[in-house]
């Protein structure tokens, strides 16, 4: 069987299991690939967070990364994507098999920004902060 490898580093990938979820992190620089809908699954798991152990500044490097990155699954051209609610994660979406790669210390992020409920929560809290 074939290796699958990181589709910015071209570091092997290892399975890792949450809350019953298998997803793929990257031995070298850590980021995660979710098959279609796991990201959005898992970011409503307590403890999930745990999953992104990688170093968010060399994420951050390697998001800069953004031309012919190939799926790790299909190996279609994937589509280079921006969070509406959080614009500092730029994220990796495959059109063919709806998988997501998120460079390392994004997910953090992406689940923090669940907690807040994104521009929606940002705007309750200051409209909270107003009336007190």
């Amino acid at each position: 069987m074939k290796p699958i490898l990181c589709p910015k580093c071209s570091g092997h990938l290892e399975q890792i299991v949450c809350a019953g979820i298998e997803v793929d992190r990257c031995l070298y620089c850590k980021g995660l690939w979710f098959d279609s809908l796991e990201a959005e699954t898992l970011k409503t798991v307590k403890g999930s967070q745990s999953l992104d152990i990688g170093n968010p500044q060399m994420g951050s490097n390697l998001d800069k990364i953004s031309e012919d990155i190939d799926c790790p699954r299909c190996n279609h051209k994937m589509i280079r994507m921006v969070d509406i609610d959080l614009h500092c994660i730029w994220y990796e979406k495959c059109p063919a098999c709806y998988g997501v790669w998120l460079d390392a210390g994004e997910f953090k992020n992406f689940k923090d920004n669940f907690k807040g409920r994104g521009i929606v929560g940002q705007a309750k809290q200051v409209f909270k902060r107003k009336r007190q």
